[in-house]
């Protein structure tokens, strides 16, 4: 899939700030995730929305808090973001140890 040139800095942008042991992971999780968001709104390309809710998906919900000031950080209103920063898709929680 195309990537808008701005949707990749976006994604470099977000990359940094993740601590250099993770970032190759964080940067290969968001990069497929950012993929299905703009294959799932019929998209050629990706753009820099499509890359933040990407970035959104592949963040625990626990931790999304904290990117209400990254997106403010790269310029964009994390109203335009609210459902996926307050949706747990993706994300369920791990099965109980059963002891068998």
């Amino acid at each position: 899939m195309e990537w808008d040139e701005s949707a990749e800095g976006a994604l470099e942008t977000l990359c940094r700030m993740v601590p250099e042991t993770i970032r190759e992971l964080a940067r290969a999780a968001a990069h497929d995730e950012s993929e299905a968001v703009a294959s799932e709104r019929g998209a050629a390309s990706v753009a820099v929305n499509d890359v933040v809710r990407g970035w959104i998906r592949t963040t625990p919900p626990e931790q999304r808090d904290s990117l209400v000031a990254i997106i403010e950080g790269i310029g964009l209103e994390p109203e335009d973001y609210a459902d996926e920063l307050e949706s747990g898709e993706g994300w369920e929680e791990e099965p109980e140890d059963s002891g068998m």
